[in-house]
């Protein structure tokens, strides 16, 4: 895959104050290869959930932020040092619980400012590859989605606002649904009002998803021809609830919209709103085949290298620089020829920061120019460079 040339997007420092199993913990990146080992459970994932959390600003392990406290600690902070090709920064997130009611509320910031969350989203630009997504092609299409709105997050504000919006209204809607449904109150007056908001917002994240997946596809039809020895040919194509061009947001609404208000009565009686971007899916095609039933096993496992590779090559060309590329323990869930492929691929394109976690020594970073070697063990780093 022939990437443009980009200056990268590198984490010089991570710290941990009572994150997850660390209690105060500094790591200090190269700005090449890293390779964390260790046993499993010793804290590996930690450190990328971390860094990920910070630059997306929402974990992408839990949805309970309380998860990221360490056991018996009510404040953690998690700060990274980060350098771009214009200048550096430093972005903080800090976690504190309040007694009252035991929720945990955070904050962020950017050298030290208060910043809102929307105006950290893009600073580092990350590519994170876990075991769970090997399950992208015959997994659900929670998956499939997850991957669009990461790489729409970092690159567009809009978007990733219409995001947010959605999900919130979605999860007001269904809580009125569910009231109607069981008789235990609501009014289909609000209903209306809810269904409005919820196929506006729906449709700009629709349209802009599909946006994306005609943009990815190419790429990773590329990616899949060099992995595969120019024999497989991959499509991607994106998969909306409703019927609609998706060319602009204004006919996705009305067409939405249409379709929310026809099956009104159904969703009472389900208690769920049953068409929109929550439910929409990216079909894939091997060959002019469905891939969740013609791959095989090593074929969906290239489709999925193929995808992650799209996503770099994506966001390193709209961002303008090359994101930081996180590896969670998926290069032992790979064969040694795509394990080779892959860390070639990653090794001879832009200079990328890799960050990989494994549980046993990884062959072949010699081909990169500069490796980092660190352990984990129960929470603690030691580098051992």
């Amino acid at each position: 895959m022939t990437v443009a040339v980009a200056r990268a997007c590198t984490v010089q420092r991570l710290r941990l104050f009572c994150f997850r199993n660390y209690d105060d913990a500094t790591i200090r990146f190269g700005p090449r290869l890293n390779v964390i080992s260790g046993r499993n459970a010793q804290g590996k994932t930690n450190l990328l959930e971390a860094m990920a959390t910070l630059a997306l600003t929402r974990s992408p392990r839990t949805s309970t932020t309380g998860d990221l406290l360490r056991w018996g600690s009510d404040r953690a902070l998690a700060e990274a040092a980060v350098a771009r090709p214009t200048h550096e920064c430093v972005l903080s997130l800090r976690l504190e619980r309040e007694h009252a009611d035991s929720r945990v509320s955070r904050s962020t910031a950017v050298d030290g400012k208060p910043r809102p969350s929307r105006d950290i989203l893009g600073l580092c630009p990350v590519v994170l590859f876990w075991p769970d997504d090997l399950l992208l092609v015959k997994g659900g299409p929670e998956g499939r989605r997850r991957l669009l709105d990461v790489i729409l997050a970092q690159l567009d504000a809009e978007t990733g606002w219409h995001l947010t919006r959605y999900r919130r209204v979605l999860e007001q809607r269904n809580a009125l649904l569910h009231q109607l449904r069981s008789g235990a109150g609501g009014d289909r007056v609000e209903l209306h009002g809810f269904t409005r908001e919820l196929a506006h917002h729906g449709a700009h994240v629709c349209v802009a998803r599909a946006r994306l997946v005609a943009e990815l596809s190419p790429l990773a039809a590329d990616a899949l021809l060099q992995l595969s020895g120019q024999h497989e040919q991959l499509t991607l194509r994106y998969q909306p609830t409703f019927e609609s061009t998706l060319d602009d947001a204004e006919s996705a609404e009305a067409a939405l919209l249409a379709v929310l208000e026809a099956r009104a009565a159904e969703e009472i009686a389900r208690g769920v709103t049953v068409a929109g971007p929550h439910r929409d899916d990216v079909e894939m095609e091997l060959n002019g085949r469905p891939a969740r039933s013609a791959a095989s096993q090593g074929q969906q496992r290239s489709i999925v290298l193929a995808c992650k590779l799209a996503e770099v090559r994506h966001l390193q060309e709209r961002a303008g620089v090359a994101p930081v590329i996180m590896l969670d323990d998926v290069l032992s869930e790979l064969d040694a020829p795509r394990r080779t492929i892959l860390l070639e691929m990653l090794a001879g394109a832009a200079p990328h920061q890799v960050m990989v976690t494994t549980t046993e020594p990884v062959a072949g970073v010699t081909m990169f120019p500069d490796v980092r070697h660190f352990t984990v063990r129960a929470g603690t780093i030691a580098d051992e460079s």
